[in-house]
């Protein structure tokens, strides 16, 4: 099973309070919910509400209360990525480029994760540009977790 993180948690616990209290929820509901126990898990809490909020995802009310955003947040360009190759089947770096508005680093680097968990094959012809078929469709978009480790591991 695959590491959640502390964001993610304070933002499913947060969404699921507030859609049981009237759309409201203070920062102390929301750390008795999870259980929270020292001033430096508190201080945690709150950066993380507030970066939540910068990003769009939570909405703050008032002072030490959030709830659900207003406007729709966009999807983020792996969610794009994905839906195009739900949808085409059959993509290039090319097609990701242009339609996701990603980098060719980024498009390549995201294939070779799909590679490596056996949802894409490329096919090559020589002299021409690489092509990756969808071989494993799947509803939920594959995570790459050896990246968030990654990533983690720098945080700390």
């Amino acid at each position: 099973m695959a590491h959640q993180s502390f964001s993610k948690t304070v933002l499913e616990t947060a969404l699921q309070l507030a859609s049981l209290k009237s759309g409201k929820v203070t920062t102390e509901e929301i750390s008795i919910e999870l259980g929270l126990k020292t001033r430096q898990e508190h201080r945690k809490l709150t950066c993380t509400l507030r970066d939540l909020q910068s990003a769009g995802r939570l909405q703050k009310i008032d002072t030490g209360m959030y709830g659900a955003p207003q406007q729709k947040r966009l999807p983020n360009k792996r969610e794009i990525m994905w839906r195009l190759l739900r949808m085409r089947r059959r993509v290039s770096v090319e097609d990701l480029m242009e339609m996701a508005g990603v980098s060719k680093d980024y498009a390549k680097q995201w294939l070779r994760v799909l590679v490596q968990r056996e949802v894409v094959r490329k096919d090559q012809k020589p002299g021409l540009p690489g092509t990756w078929h969808l071989i494993n469709d799947q509803a939920d978009m594959p995570e790459d977790a050896d990246k968030a480790a990654r990533l983690r591991n720098l945080r700390l």
